[in-house]
């Protein structure tokens, strides 16, 4: 028999934390809504599992460390390598440093609040267990999901190459525009429902702490169904993915941005929950593996070249938010920033990082699979295409930290996610992680 759980507590920083997703530091200047972590628990036959989702842009290693030493303390040993743990991805929640660099007290106070929110909610969700039922549906549309590198007419790739851009030929591939929808109900009624959606969460931009579209989502939802209910957005493998359709000349940034995007979700989803089947959850499977990812290692022409922007490149500061269109820009200090970081990633980067994979198997027909960093998406759609599971939610920025995860034949082609920096991936990467994620499943 399946029993679910769930609980959510506030996780909100205090003004002066900075925020994470840009190069250039933003500190929290107040909120337009509230960042929550959210606990869903399920038990089958005794057996425990829990998806942990945090409206954060990342999860550091730090935290990821904080939080097993909690849940170890406080269920024993076991328990944490049951949860599937991840973040939401917003651009506008609190940025923690991965690597041991000084914390100021403010900083550790929004750390801290973070992981004790986590053990307040996964122990609230495991004292709420009820006996429930899982439907699920899916959907092949994603409208508000772009590519965002671009072929140019001079061959070369893009990443978000700027509006109406004439030089644009067309996106540098396609990509797996699957929503997955999965209800848990208890006493006839949708108690939960869990959402599997590929988009980054940076449509705000800004100093305002903000859920992005994923809370505008919830809410929209929410109000529609004239409930409460618990509702989790799993965010897809999105590396390559992002709001912005530079095909037209519009305002896609600022708050307005996440209202549309997460209502128009909403209303997808909302759409698709009369399409509900049974799902059968007669046993649970937790399966968990290491894959190691091998990093990025330059040339000595590489090297030559960074060097060479930081000696005749002139440093110009940048005002306002500092996002990756300025390196397709050329702007000064986009130029420089990168160029710097070819250099750390030569000088300071080791030759690997481990990852932990995590497979949730419900019955025969559910899964939840795990990815580390911001994988692009054909990593997601060469798992679902090897799945057996007729509904695999993919979660990115989960279990372990990594940066961006470019398929291999992107490195060649340039673009923003494949600059080099400290303890980037190499291009071997993605093929790793899809055979070590296609053996746990």
């Amino acid at each position: 028999m399946l029993k679910a759980g769930y609980a959510q507590e506030v996780m909100t920083p205090p003004a002066g934390v900075g925020l994470a997703g840009y190069f250039n530091e933003r500190p929290n200047e107040g909120m337009f809504d509230d960042l929550f972590v959210k606990v869903i628990a399920m038990e089958i036959d005794g057996k425990r599992t829990g998806l942990v989702s945090l409206e954060l842009c990342n999860i550091t290693g730090a935290m990821f460390t904080a939080i097993k030493k909690r849940v170890d303390a406080e269920f024993g040993e076991g328990l944490y390598e049951n949860l599937l743990i991840c973040a939401t991805h917003t651009h506008t929640g609190p940025k923690f440093v991965n690597k041991d660099q000084q914390v100021d007290e403010l900083h550790q106070y929004a750390f801290d609040m973070i992981v004790d929110a986590v053990l307040r909610a996964l122990k609230r969700a495991f004292m709420s267990l009820l006996p429930a039922e899982l439907e699920a549906t899916k959907v092949f549309n994603n409208p508000y999901g772009f590519v965002r590198r671009y072929w140019m007419t001079s061959g070369d790739i893009v990443t978000n190459p700027g509006w109406r851009n004439p030089n644009i030929d067309k996106p540098e591939c396609d990509y797996d525009r699957t929503i997955n929808i999965l209800a848990l109900k208890q006493g006839g009624r949708i108690a939960a429902l869990i959402c599997n959606i590929a988009n980054h969460g940076d449509t705000i931009g800004g100093n305002l702490v903000s859920a992005d579209w994923y809370g505008r989502f919830v809410q929209a939802v929410q109000h529609e169904l004239k409930s409460s209910l618990p509702v989790m957005v799993l965010d897809d493998a999105s590396g390559n993915i992002n709001h912005f359709d530079f095909h037209q000349q519009i305002n896609q940034t600022g708050y307005h941005e996440a209202v549309r995007i997460g209502r128009g979700y909403a209303r997808i989803v909302l759409d698709a929950l009369s399409d509900l089947q049974p799902v059968a959850a007669d046993k649970l499977q937790i399966k968990n593996t290491t894959v190691t990812i091998p990093h990025r290692q330059l040339t000595d022409a590489e090297v030559a070249a960074a060097q060479n922007i930081l000696d005749t490149v002139p440093d110009i500061k940048k005002d306002g938010d500092f996002e990756s269109q300025d390196l397709a820009n050329k702007v000064p200090a986009a130029l420089r920033y990168f160029a710097q970081r070819a250099l750390d990633c030569k000088a300071k980067s080791v030759p690997s990082h481990d990852c932990r994979l995590t497979a949730i198997e419900i019955g025969n027909d559910l899964a939840f699979v795990s990815l580390p960093g911001e994988p692009f998406n054909g990593i997601a759609q060469a798992i679902r295409e090897a799945s057996s599971y007729k509904y695999t939610f993919i979660a990115e920025l989960a279990q372990s930290p990594s940066g961006y995860v470019p398929m291999k034949e992107c490195f060649a082609r340039g673009g923003y996610e494949v600059q080099p920096g400290v303890d980037t991936v190499a291009p071997e990467a993605a093929e790793a992680i899809i055979e070590a994620s296609i053996k746990n499943i």
